[in-house]
């Protein structure tokens, strides 16, 4: 082997053992949209009203929201259970491709569900799907910060003459971080 080669294999080696050497590239941070999730996270008290329907008695309600901040702060998982809430599981995650906050959840009557929100100030607008038992529903989910330990929510469902009729309206109070 010629000088030159032999020059040129050490050179190589040792560029590539720097190339191996360097640190891995830092893992992606989470970004504005994602931090707003945070403002979710801790265990509330909802109380609530549901309203005379099809689907379930009308009547007072009182439910836990569990919401705690996933792996690297991307997204919430959240827990809701109540004596006529039936328990349910979900994910929240910013989609920063198409801008939009998405949710998946799942409750133990059955139903699974998911959807996209727009955030206008401290107002989260929800487009819902909901499956039930091979039968689809389109809603609507207003939540709306009153504090950092407050907030109001209000779900409505698409009827067939295409209105939003209110399902059910409740406050959420923050009990525990």
């Amino acid at each position: 082997m010629s000088i030159r080669s032999s020059a040129a294999l050490i050179l190589i080696c040792g560029l590539t053992a720097l190339s191996l050497a360097q640190a891995p590239p830092e893992p992606p941070k989470p970004g504005p949209e994602h931090k707003k999730l945070e403002q979710f996270v801790g265990t509330w008290r909802v109380e609530g009203e549901i309203k005379p329907n099809d689907y379930m008695p009308a009547g007072k309600s009182v439910s836990t929201l569990t919401y705690t901040l996933g792996p690297g702060g991307f997204f919430v998982e959240w827990r809701g259970e109540g004596e006529k809430y039936p328990t349910t599981r979900g994910i929240v995650a910013y989609d920063s491709q198409a801008k939009l906050y998405t949710q998946f959840y799942a409750s133990s009557t059955g139903l699974v569900g998911g959807g996209t929100a727009t955030v206008d100030g401290n107002t989260w607008t929800w487009t819902l799907e909901d499956k039930w038992f091979g039968q689809a529903f389109k809603g609507r989910t207003t939540v709306t910060a009153k504090s950092a330990s407050q907030f109001t929510s209000r779900y409505e469902y698409l009827d067939p003459n295409g209105t939003y009729v209110t399902l059910a309206e409740g406050t959420a109070t923050r009990v525990a971080p």
